[in-house]
């Protein structure tokens, strides 16, 4: 009789704001431990929405600041992440380097992780985080997607879009399937 191996799914989100992306997640997916981080400022709205949640079974979230400036603190630093999340965090072009730094240090210790980065681009300057990721040589784009939003009432359509990045090193998929995508 073979046995069964369960492993939770450690979610990371970088730039929560008020937390609802990674609230969001563990709202909706089982067995999940999702860690979301900011600067310190965003702790008291974000630790008052996880308190307010209703996780799925055996879901969890914990708040912890996270300056991409700074070393990665030892409880992110020794945890091992399968999904990396990065919701509208690019707007602010002075601090994609530092993103970008915090992302390759991330993916050093969880190589297997996928970055989900979602965006709605305001201005071309965001283009600056597709070049250091380029230049960086860790991370490697892996796909794209346009998420039509509703139309705003001068009738224009926007988008968000979302990518998907992993670390170079990162075993490739057998087929491709999106299934097998988010397994180790």
């Amino acid at each position: 009789m073979g046995t069964a191996t369960y492993k939770r799914l450690n979610i990371l989100e970088l730039g929560c704001g008020c937390g609802m992306v990674g609230i969001g997640l563990a709202q909706a997916i089982p067995d999940c431990e999702v860690l979301i981080t900011d600067l310190p400022e965003a702790e008291e709205i974000a630790t008052r929405n996880i308190k307010e949640m209703n996780p799925a079974m055996s879901s969890s979230v914990s708040f912890r600041p996270l300056d991409w400036d700074e070393p990665l603190p030892p409880g992110i630093q020794s945890k091992t992440f399968g999904v990396i999340i990065v919701a509208e965090c690019t707007y602010n072009t002075d601090s994609i380097p530092a993103l970008i730094h915090t992302l390759e240090r991330l993916l050093k210790r969880s190589p297997k992780a996928i970055v989900c980065l979602s965006t709605k681009v305001r201005h071309e300057s965001e283009s600056m985080f597709h070049d250091l990721v380029k230049e960086s040589g860790i991370l490697v784009h892996a796909g794209k997607t346009g998420l039509p939003l509703p139309r705003e009432a001068s009738g224009a359509v926007e988008s968000v879009d979302v990518y998907i990045f992993h670390h170079k090193n990162r075993p490739s998929t057998p087929g491709g399937n999106a299934a097998t995508f988010w397994q180790d």
